[in-house]
């Protein structure tokens, strides 16, 4: 169904009847710059969240993956050759969440890495930092920004600069229009004499959850609180005919939310044509209500499980762009088979990580069931909690199901199995809590559990202590701790050294300041490791086979 996203007439009527003058319409019409008269149709498309899904096929059993980018480049080359010239954007967060992206962060690092080169063959117009590519670091994201052949966009990230305005680190990674954005903070897309403004925000509660080490130079302002002022500055200096603002951001609400601000950011900025967002994995494409008319909302979900599309039609007459209207939709990528081109340019890539991700690294002596772990104690944190407090020797540790579904199965553990138990790249930290904020850490969290609310990784349990929680007790009271696990009295006063994630440390789920009170930035770090997959990778190496064990430290009680 078409929907209306711009009429200048209705505006112009609406101006008038409150008052406003002729000069404003001409003025806001204008600034668009000039067209021949006639129709103008532009397509604007999205993918997001791909993490890492590149491939056609999975790793084992030569089984096919339901989607990834090989469909897209079908989809697109389709689209093309129909006549249809996309603008092809990405919301951000490719270089985490599959071997594919792990082993080419990371292992791969003396040859291109493929997520440039699939870009670059897929013909995207711009690409936004999402926070999972913040969170591989200065060394992966750089080395993706040089070797991309389209803007990296992110304007919010502006270099963290001393008292004397000085930037505490080289400022590249070059191709940058503004001074005080790491990453280019917009560009421009010709479309047949069609200008495209594309403006890429990132997260802006990066700081929140990843350790400094990832993000050193940069600080993240909130989209909201700079957006405007940006989209005011390319529009009169650039004059585009339509304005994209592609954010890592997740839908949220109509009220302002630091980390998921696409609705409200559809919903009052002004200037925008089509909002397109990712972050939270949830696909739409609708139109949203705005101070100056309808704007179009794309999320493409994860995965490359669908493109979210917008094709507009822009009117112009006597120089001036009367009307924009557009259509709106997900398109499932399901549909499409993979592009044999694509999946025969990237086939050496794809066999260099399945060699990787079939290596053997030890034995499971029993099936480890990753739900368990969301109705109590369980084997899969019993094992993420040992490979901690053995890799820190510290007293105490925090960890949290990371997934919620699955199995893996006993027998040969392949490298492959890490991103099944531990899929994102969290740094282990230790840190310094008192007994008091342990405990209250620890009621926050199963606050949470108890009452199912938020996301199941952040609900934290411990290891190291011996404790109990009453489902029916009050808010703040549920968790008695008996001892430390060695029979030792737990001290409400003492210092402990504890186990968690960067994620955490940083604040990541609030539990340090909503439960224990804690400012992460005040929060005393001991020491700080390599991320815990490949910690556990080595503890299961270590030892060679690894017997699965419930954990007896802890029970849920009525």
């Amino acid at each position: 169904m078409k929907k209306n996203v711009l009429n200048i007439a209705a505006i112009l009527i609406a101006l008038f009847g409150l008052g406003f003058g002729i000069g404003c319409l001409i003025s806001l019409v204008s600034s668009k710059g000039s067209l021949a008269d006639g129709d103008y149709a532009v397509t604007i498309c999205e993918t997001t969240d791909v993490h890492g899904a590149y491939f056609d096929s999975a790793y084992v059993d030569n089984l096919a993956a339901k989607t990834s980018l090989a469909n897209v480049s079908s989809y697109m080359k389709e689209l093309r050759a129909s006549g249809v010239k996309p603008v092809l954007i990405d919301a951000g967060d490719n270089l985490q969440g599959d071997n594919a992206a792990y082993y080419f962060n990371y292992v791969a690092t003396d040859v291109p890495h493929v997520y440039p080169r699939i870009a670059n063959y897929l013909g995207y117009d711009a690409i936004i930092v999402g926070n999972h590519d913040i969170e591989t670091g200065h060394d992966v994201y750089d080395r993706v920004a040089r070797e991309l052949t389209m803007p990296y966009l992110a304007a919010n990230a502006a270099f963290d600069r001393d008292e004397n305005g000085k930037a505490d680190m080289d400022e590249d990674p070059g191709n940058k229009e503004v001074s005080d954005s790491y990453f280019q903070p917009y560009c421009i897309v010709d479309r047949d004499g069609v200008k495209v403004a594309i403006i890429g925000m990132t997260n802006g509660n990066i700081k929140s959850w990843l350790s400094s080490t990832t993000w050193h130079g940069m600080d993240f302002q909130i989209i909201s609180d700079m957006v405007q002022g940006l989209v005011d500055k390319v529009i009169a200096k650039e004059k585009p005919h339509l304005v994209v603002l592609a954010v890592h951001s997740g839908t949220g609400t109509d009220q302002a939310d630091r980390e998921n601000e696409a609705l409200y950011l559809a919903s009052t900025i002004k200037g925008v044509d089509v909002v397109i967002n990712g972050h939270d994995h949830r696909p739409l494409a609708r139109e949203v209500e705005n101070p100056e008319g309808g704007v179009v909302l794309l999320n493409a979900g994860t995965k490359a499980v669908v493109v979210a599309q917008a094709d507009f039609v822009i009117t112009v007459k006597n120089g001036k762009v009367v009307s924009k209207t557009a259509d709106y939709k997900l398109v499932p990528m399901d549909k499409y088979a993979p592009d044999p081109e694509y999946v025969a340019a990237f086939k050496d890539d794809f066999n260099a990580v399945k060699a990787f991700a079939n290596r053997p690294i030890g034995n499971l002596s029993e099936n480890i069931f990753l739900a368990d772990a969301l109705d109590g104690p369980s084997s899969y944190i019993n094992l993420v909690q040992t490979v901690q407090l053995a890799s820190t020797g510290a007293d105490i540790s925090f960890a949290a199901p990371l997934a919620n579904s699955g199995v893996i199965e006993k027998g040969v553990i392949e490298f492959q199995d890490l991103v099944s138990i531990y899929k994102f790249e969290n740094q282990l930290y230790t840190v310094e809590m008192t007994g008091r904020q342990v405990k209250d850490y620890l009621e926050y969290s199963y606050d949470n559990w108890v009452n199912k609310s938020g996301p199941s990784y952040n609900w934290d349990s411990a290891d190291g202590i011996i404790y109990e929680v009453s489902r029916s007790a009050a808010k703040g009271e549920r968790v008695k701790i008996v001892s430390m696990s060695d029979g030792k009295p737990f001290d409400l006063d003492k210092v402990y050294k504890v186990a968690m994630t960067s994620y955490r440390a940083s604040g990541g789920g609030d539990l340090l300041r909503n439960g224990a009170g804690v400012d992460p930035t005040t929060l005393k770090i001991v020491d700080k490791l390599k991320d815990i997959r490949s910690l556990i990778g080595d503890y299961i190496a270590s030892k060679g086979e690894v017997v699965p064990e419930v954990a007896t430290n802890w029970k849920f009680v009525k």
